[in-house]
């Protein structure tokens, strides 16, 4: 079975004074967000004089959610995706959050709401019994007569949790104590938590869950409710359930164990959580922990009767067989009312709630896996009840767009009915290479990539690392200044851990400045970075990837720096697939810039471990098309790595065109590794550039870019595909190209032509233009232009038109309503592809498409797609 690791996150009782106080800082706008809708201060309560509001179910619980949650988020900057999630009681909502059941915002609302109506309830109490009979338990409260007392926490074997009325919890701790069983320990507690004294409470909280529209996870997340992943449809209905009912988590536990699971991280305070997986391990070592029941739809099945649902075909029963009757409740756990063992119903069942479920007979054979002991008799090592968590199943086939963590004011999102994964299981979490997903520390095998002049901004590079996904900022065009504020911002934003990326997009006439910025990215530590518009290696290429390269204790080469190279033709991507060429390293070698081992190291590494097959895309382009640009990367791919016996191989993307399901889709069926995103990251919140830019690209059709010259590389007649509708700047842009190459200067041009472009385009003369061209010249320290071109009337004029496509680029991330018609605005036909996707949905409107949001829905209808599409196939 194929390892698998787990995050859980724990509940009330992991609480501790001072905690957060390393993350507060990291995350300024979920603390901003979390005290505007909690009403108070998180980090005063944490930290402060208000501590003491820690033991308040009111306060505690919204708190313990936050920092859960920053826990994970800087976790997932670090470590790859988890493949299960699970939280005890309260921790269950962290997990939901992760699995992107709900946003941020949404998530504090419910758990607000559910620490109140706790904090409301009064009467009963709650008992730990910790010791090697805890098993016997209900057999104990059976002979006592006993049967007002639910079992509200199934830690362990050697830990379970009572909840009643407080004077038969005290009777039956005396039944503990006389039969040897363990010790009983009173929780600081104000009612009977996950019991069926909770009933109204729930009930309450049911209707509150219905003004919500909650989403299927799209990680598997164990319920405490069932002990199995949710299913789709049930993240409302068993977050209310849960209210009443127990937590069953050693079964959870051994669930994931049978699953394959050997590997846990708990994402918050202490390590209770740790401690339990580790005992429950130990006992499954031992032969001693019993194995996982199944779940029986989707609440807990009584244990008395078969473990599958009423009506389904069993070993022991046929599928003509008729429904079984449900099982009586075990004798003493239930007589009293419908609720049994706290893992049922409370009572009749009501709008929006489970219905009534026969409690099981728990027996000592039946109790789920042990979970370590409780540290001393603090009744806070016993993870707390006082938090109902939901849990979730994974099918991410199902999920329409919407704006996941993104919505204004906490508002929701739909969730739409989708095939569960079927006998062909397809999860947007298994797309492409988990070695791509390990090494770049990702959720998903997919990148944003770098737009320039920062239009992939900090915000929008930091928000994709805060989702457990990476993007890449934009350097294109930046001053060093620039780019050096910019990793300052991510490091503050992220920490020192945070995963990012930046571009070094490739400086044809300023090659020192393309050296200057690598040095820049070593210094800082940058560990990927995105190269574009190369045609062949360059000395700064090298120098980034070779740094720090050497050979680890096996021997085997190894780089720190992850290159990743956007190419469009077979002979640019040949020369990344091969080793640095030679003559390069030994320049950088003889300059001192290089080690010889690192040198050494290098001659066994393609000089980019990641190749990216960039077909007809926004910015520069040669118009590739996919279907045959990606056969003949990955071929190249093969045989290069066959020949050169590359440790780790390389790994082909995609990029351009990439704005349905349907294209990444198609992309992953092609072989990608990992796919790139470019223009619909422009169409997001938090995309540098002007809302009116947005404005026009959330109008775009597929059929509405063209093509026009690059301004960076003017000369030679490289293009960019930029958007056509709403401007005239292709069309102008091509005109000045076509009398580049007509004049040979700017005295030459047509008297006509010339008033046209000063007049109806530049709105200057072209004098004028040449005197602020020459001047920034000068500025940047670039006086060798200046000299060329007053040498070369056929340069000057090359530099005056490349002025206009500086002008027009500015004027467009300004949104300036008087030059909208020569707004350049870099796209290609899949924001077309996106805007199609997206309509009627909360996606239309490019102020939901936050860009986290963007890949979560590409991503799950890529696998939706795949899913339906091999499906079909099986049939």
């Amino acid at each position: 079975m194929t390892r698998q690791s787990a995050w859980l996150f724990p509940g009330q009782g992991a609480q501790r004074r001072g905690m957060g106080r390393e993350l507060f800082d990291r995350y300024p706008d979920a603390m901003a967000a979390a005290d505007r809708i909690l009403g108070f201060s998180v980090r005063e309560l944490c930290l402060g004089d208000a501590a003491e509001r820690l033991t308040d179910t009111r306060y505690l619980q919204p708190a313990l959610f936050v920092v859960n949650e920053l826990t994970r988020r800087a976790c997932a900057a670090r470590e790859p995706a988890p493949d299960y999630l699970a939280g005890h009681s309260l921790g269950e909502y962290n997990a939901l959050l992760a699995a992107d059941a709900f946003d941020f915002e949404t998530g504090l609302a419910l758990v607000a709401r559910r620490g109140e109506l706790m904090g409301r309830a009064t009467g009963g109490a709650m008992t730990a019994v910790v010791g090697p009979g805890a098993a016997r338990i209900v057999d104990l409260l059976a002979e006592a007569g006993i049967d007002d007392v639910d079992l509200a926490n199934l830690n362990s074997t050697e830990q379970v949790v009572l909840s009643g009325p407080a004077e038969s919890l005290r009777r039956a701790a005396g039944a503990v104590t006389a039969a040897g069983a363990g010790r009983c320990v009173p929780l600081r507690v104000s009612a009977a938590f996950h019991s069926r004294y909770m009933a109204d409470a729930a009930r309450e909280f049911a209707a509150f869950l219905a003004g919500f529209e909650l989403r299927d996870p799209r990680i598997p997340v164990i319920a405490n409710v069932t002990a199995r992943p949710y299913r789709p449809g049930e993240v409302g209905r068993l977050l209310a359930a849960q209210v009443h009912s127990a937590v069953r988590w050693s079964e959870s536990m051994a669930h994931l164990r049978s699953r394959g699971v050997d590997r846990v991280v708990e994402q918050g305070p202490g390590r209770v959580l740790t401690g339990l997986w580790d005992a429950a391990v130990k006992d499954a070592a031992n032969g001693s922990a019993a194995k996982p029941r199944p779940a029986a739809g989707s609440a807990p099945a009584p244990a008395a009767a078969a473990a599958a649902p009423d009506g389904a075909p069993t070993a022991e029963r046929p599928a003509s067989a008729g429904p079984m009757p449900a099982a009586p409740a075990s004798a003493g756990l239930a007589s009293a009312g419908p609720a049994s063992a706290g893992l049922g119903s409370a009572g009749p069942a009501s709008a929006g709630l489970a219905p009534a479920v026969p409690a099981p007979a728990v027996s000592a054979a039946a109790m789920p896996a042990p979970a370590g002991p409780m540290p001393a008799a603090h009744a806070s090592a016993v993870p707390a009840p006082g938090a109902p968590a939901v849990p979730a199943a994974a099918p991410a086939a199902g999920v329409e767009p919407s704006p996941y963590g993104a919505r204004a004011g906490g508002g929701t999102a739909r969730t739409v009915s989708g095939p569960a994964a079927g006998p062909i299981g397809v999860a947007p979490e298994r797309l492409g290479s988990a070695a791509f997903r390990a090494d770049y520390g990702v959720r998903y095998a997919y990148l944003a990539g770098s737009m320039y002049k920062g239009i992939a901004s900090t915000e929008l590079v930091a928000r994709m690392a805060r989702a457990g996904l990476l993007g890449y900022f934009g350097t294109g065009g930046l001053r060093t200044e620039r780019i050096e504020a910019a990793i300052a911002t991510l490091r503050a934003e992220l920490g020192p851990d945070g995963s990012f990326g930046m571009n070094l997009l490739h400086a044809l006439h300023d090659p020192p400045l393309e050296e200057a910025t690598v040095r820049l990215f070593l210094r800082h530590r940058v560990r990927f970075v995105e190269a574009s518009g190369f045609t062949q290696p360059t000395r700064a290429l090298v120098l980034y990837r070779l740094s720090g390269a050497h050979r680890d204790g096996t021997g085997r080469a190894v780089a720190p720096n992850r290159l990743l190279a956007k190419v469009s033709r077979p002979e640019v991507a040949t020369a990344f697939m091969e080793p640095a060429p030679e003559a390069l390293v030994r320049g950088l070698l003889a300059e001192g810039l290089l080690t010889a081992a690192e040198a050494e190291a290098g001659r066994a590494l393609p000089l980019a471990g990641e190749v990216c097959a960039e077909a007809d895309s926004a910015g520069h382009t040669d118009a590739a098309v996919a279907y045959t640009l990606m056969p003949a990367t990955t071929g190249l791919r093969d045989r290069i790595v066959a020949e050169r016996g590359y440790p780790d191989g390389i790994r082909v993307g995609a990029a351009g065109g990439l704005g349905a399901p349907e294209s990444l889709a198609a992309a992953f069926v092609l072989g990608a590794d990992f796919v790139v995103t470019g223009s619909v990251n422009q169409c997001t919140p938090q995309a540098g550039t002007s809302d009116a830019v947005k404005d026009l690209l959330a109008q775009a059709d597929v059929q509405d870019t063209g093509y026009a010259p690059a301004g960076d590389m003017f000369e030679i007649g490289a293009r960019v595909q930029v958007l056509r509708r709403g401007t005239l700047f292709a069309a102008r842009a091509n005109k000045l190209y076509q009398a580049y190459r007509q004049y040979d200067g700017l005295e030459a041009i047509d008297a006509k032509l010339r008033r046209t472009i000063e007049d109806g385009w530049f709105h200057r003369e072209l004098e004028q233009v040449w005197k602020e061209t020459r001047e920034y010249y000068l500025r940047a320290g670039r006086p060798q232009e200046v000299e060329r071109a007053e040498q070369d009337p056929r340069h000057r004029m090359a530099l005056v038109f490349r002025w206009y496509f500086v002008h027009s680029t500015r004027m467009a991330m300004r949104g300036d309503p008087a030059e909208r018609v020569n707004y350049q605005i870099h796209t290609g036909p899949a924001i077309g592809a996106f805007n199609r996707f997206a309509a009627g949905t909360t996606l239309a409107d490019w102020r939901n498409r936050h860009v986290d949001a963007v890949a979560e829905a590409l991503m799950a209808g890529a696998a939706r797609v795949l899913q339906d599409r091999f499906s079909s196939l099986a049939r």
